[in-house]
């Protein structure tokens, strides 16, 4: 990889956004290493919890690089005719791939903002340096709407009314402010982000991974589903998909250690 870093270890993914001098804006080759990586993470059996952070500490990401499409005003963009009929390919900035049920965490340090919040409404837990700013620009700084996906995502996370001034605004948010409506889980110093963390994947890695999967694809598919008239929302829960954690190996070594009073070993089987 040329403008990402990745390594796996101890069952835990680590993702860096690797271009710190433009502040880890995304171009498209490194919109494609970004999937890339991401898609080896959803196939690797054994890797169950990926951190996702930015190089330095000015940005997380600070979105899509326009510099970059200046410079290509003719070069067509990889995702333009695929990603809305297949979004199992490779999708615009700000966008990951879908149906990704390992859980995601967010380093976030500095600015996440266009694209850069996108990828952050992708995942599952937020932990945010002191100094990190949250925003989709796009209304102001490019006649815009956030195009990855966080026009969608954004009312679904935060309140409506913050939803609506952050995408009609363009206002940048602030660490403390977005952890007080629930969407950073926790607000640490710069120095200490990577090791919270760390922590928070330590601490998913502890559980069974079949049972963590299950619990966010059961989660995510039933968002938007009434929960009992019709059952639809049980029917996600019963049909199938639960099944094959009930039935795993890790659920009889989990209950197996409860009752022998053990640490278990997992095994994602």
């Amino acid at each position: 990889y040329e403008f990402i870093t990745y390594e796996k270890s101890d069952h835990i993914a680590r993702l860096t956004l690797n271009r710190p001098n433009s502040r880890n804006a995304i171009n498209p080759p490194m919109q494609l290493e970004l999937w890339d990586a991401l898609i080896d993470f959803r196939n690797d059996p054994d890797a169950w919890v990926v951190i996702l952070t930015g190089a330095g500490d000015r940005a997380f990401c600070a979105g899509m690089d326009l510099k970059w499409r200046s410079e290509h005003p003719d070069e067509e963009l990889p995702w333009t005719q695929s990603y809305a009929s297949n979004p199992h390919s490779a999708g615009p900035v700000g966008s990951l791939p879908t149906e990704l049920w390992k859980p995601v965490i967010a380093a976030v340090n500095g600015y996440a903002v266009g694209g850069g919040m996108e990828i952050t409404l992708h995942c599952d837990v937020v932990i945010a340096s002191e100094n990190a700013r949250f925003g989709v620009p796009e209304i102001r700084n490019a006649g815009a709407f956030p195009g990855g996906g966080g026009i969608y995502r954004l009312p679904r996370q935060v309140p409506y009314k913050v939803a609506m001034w952050m995408l009609l605004s363009g206002e940048f948010m602030s660490a403390q402010y977005m952890h007080t409506i629930g969407y950073v889980n926790e607000v640490v110093p710069p120095d200490k982000l990577l090791e919270t963390a760390e922590r928070y994947a330590q601490l998913l890695c502890g559980n069974p991974p079949i049972g963590v999967q299950t619990a966010k694809e059961i989660a995510l598919r039933t968002l938007d589903l009434p929960i009992d008239h019709p059952p639809t929302a049980w029917q996600y829960q019963w049909d199938g998909i639960a099944s094959r954690m009930r039935s795993s190996e890790d659920a009889e070594e989990g209950r197996r250690a409860w009752l022998e009073k053990r640490k278990p070993v997992f095994r994602n089987r």
